[in-house]
């Protein structure tokens, strides 16, 4: 009676794929997405990876994928993401029907999967691995799949990945043990849920696919109201639409769909069928934030500050007058030179019962800051520093602020006294004159990266660490300064300025491997306590 009474052939908003309902519209829906990858499976990509909130349809894309992919291509499809990076590799030779058990090797499985592949590759035909759920893919697991990407000929990959999961992917691909795989990826898709426009055409097309004559079943209310509700994400909009059209033929009193005067067919599901719906679902409707609507809020903050400013200046000022009337004549009187000729005091008590000028703003001078104690040298020890036996660890955690400064008389360019008998090489008094200058502008990020701590008499060994940072092109941003550490004076090098930590620990690893080593970490600019020694 439901599909009778809206003229269908068969239900039009199942929550299973179907490909043949299959929506291609919109500037970034599904269609898009899916033509961008036929694209990239053509051109023999490695890793191409899809990303999409749960119900956006990540699943009718593999099953649109099976259908327009060529014969050529031999899809496996894993739909099951918990998998270890033993059983991996055996799900993917199952599909593939290879002769293996799970008592065989992994390494004659892997040798039989790359013979295989050959084979397929020399009767030009190619494999596609699918996942879905990705983002619930262990990381070990997802780094085995990043050695299914070696299995290539000189020119071409002998499989292909395709990884489908929900934004949770992005975040765990972030992880530095994978940072492999990630680099891997050529391709990344993002499925960005529907506009309200194309929900209108999304229910149209449906309808129309499924036989409807008069595709026009819900109303504009309607259509607008599922689109706040569902969000844009097709899996709500089909259940919406299907449990509005279930209330709207439940309350028909006729088993007709009413016509107009033209024996037109009329919308029928309403915005009240809509909200009976979402109660259903428990679904509420969501508000979209515009780019508009973050500015304003923006605005409605910085008019509430600069009014509380305002109410503060205001207090301030009326705090200053009130003082300045309350004085007492008579001690205006008083200030009164002593010397004054008598034909004066006719002025003087001008003066006095005239109104309280307003106090001058007095200048403060800034107060000096306390002088800092030069760094005493440091005997140099008879053998040379080694890189792995003589350098403090990084995570070592320095508390004790200190100081060095040149003398009045010492030369533009120097130090103001040799460290261990000699001065220090120009690498070195170059990173100390750019930490000094990064202090006095004051600095740009909240995070640094400390690289090594070594003693003062390394001196040898700093340098040899700042030309690794040169050759690297990091030098640049390369800091040195000095602190005490368990009262001897050390060198710390420090490395580029960051807003946020995750931004500096993902720099680590642009730092050269041989100082990786000293196991570099994340510092906060506030708890780096250290100082140069270069006025």
């Amino acid at each position: 009676m439901y599909l009778e009474y809206y003229s269908l052939q068969r239900p039009p908003f199942r929550i299973t794929p179907d490909p043949s309902l299959f929506f291609l519209g919109g500037a970034n829906s599904c269609g898009v997405v899916l033509e961008a990858l036929l694209y990239a499976i053509q051109a023999g990509e490695g890793i191409l990876k899809v990303v999409g909130e749960v119900g956006s349809g990540k699943t009718m894309i593999c099953r649109m994928l099976e259908q327009r992919l060529p014969e050529s291509v031999n899809v496996v499809y894993l739909a099951n993401p918990k998998l270890t990076p033993h059983d991996i590799l055996y799900a993917v030779a199952f599909e593939l029907k290879l002769d293996v058990t799970e008592e065989t090797p992994r390494l004659v499985l892997m040798q039989k999967l790359q013979s295989h592949l050959l084979q397929q590759h020399a009767a030009n035909r190619s494999v596609l691995v699918m996942i879905e759920e990705a983002q619930s893919m262990p990381l070990e697991t997802l780094e085995e799949i990043r050695l299914f990407s070696n299995l290539e000929t000189h020119q071409h990959k002998l499989m292909q990945i395709i990884l489908f999961g929900q934004p949770e992917l992005d975040k765990n691909l972030q992880d530095k043990s994978i940072r492999q795989l990630k680099e891997r990826i050529t391709h990344s898709f993002y499925l960005n849920p529907l506009t309200p426009e194309e929900v209108s055409d999304y229910l149209r097309h449906r309808l129309k696919v499924a036989g409807c004559p008069a595709p026009q079943v819900f109303s504009k209310a309607a259509e607008n109201l599922i689109a706040k509700a569902s969000g844009g994400l097709t899996r709500r909009i089909n259940i919406l639409a299907d449990k509005a059209m279930l209330a709207a033929y439940s309350e028909s009193a006729t088993a007709t769909r009413p016509r107009s005067l033209g024996s037109q067919l009329q919308p029928t599901v309403t915005a009240k069928h809509v909200k009976a719906a979402i109660k259903d679902c428990d679904y509420t409707p969501t508000r979209q934030i515009s780019v508009w609507h973050v500015v304003f809020a923006v605005m409605l903050v910085i008019i509430g500050i600069l009014l509380w400013q305002l109410v503060i200046a205001r207090a301030t000022q009326s705090s200053t007058i009130s003082n300045s009337i309350s004085s007492p004549i008579s001690s205006a009187t008083q200030t009164v030179a002593p010397d004054l000729m008598l034909n004066d005091s006719a002025e003087v008590a001008s003066n006095v019962n005239s109104p309280a000028p307003t106090p001058e703003t007095v200048l403060i001078e800034p107060v000096p800051a306390p002088e800092t104690v030069l760094i005493e040298p440091v005997p140099t020890p008879d053998t040379t520093p080694v890189l792995t036996d003589t350098v403090v660890p990084a995570q070592t955690a320095i508390q004790t602020q200190t100081s060095a400064v040149a003398s009045p008389s010492a030369e533009p360019g120097s130090i103001s006294q040799p460290i261990d008998g000699a001065l220090l090489p120009g690498i070195v008094l170059s990173r100390i004159d750019a930490y000094q200058r990064l202090i006095e502008t004051g600095m740009p990020g909240i995070y640094m990266i400390q690289v090594l701590t070594t003693g003062i008499e390394e001196i040898p060994f700093l340098a040899r660490s700042l030309n690794l940072m040169d050759q690297s092109g990091l030098l640049n941003s390369t800091y040195v300064c000095l602190t005490r550490y368990q009262g001897s004076p050390i060198w710390i090098i420090l490395f580029g300025h960051y807003n946020w930590v995750d931004d500096a620990k993902a720099a680590i690893n642009d730092l050269p491997p041989e100082l990786w080593q000293n196991q570099p970490f994340v510092q906060n600019v506030e708890t780096v306590r250290c100082s140069t020694v270069r006025s």
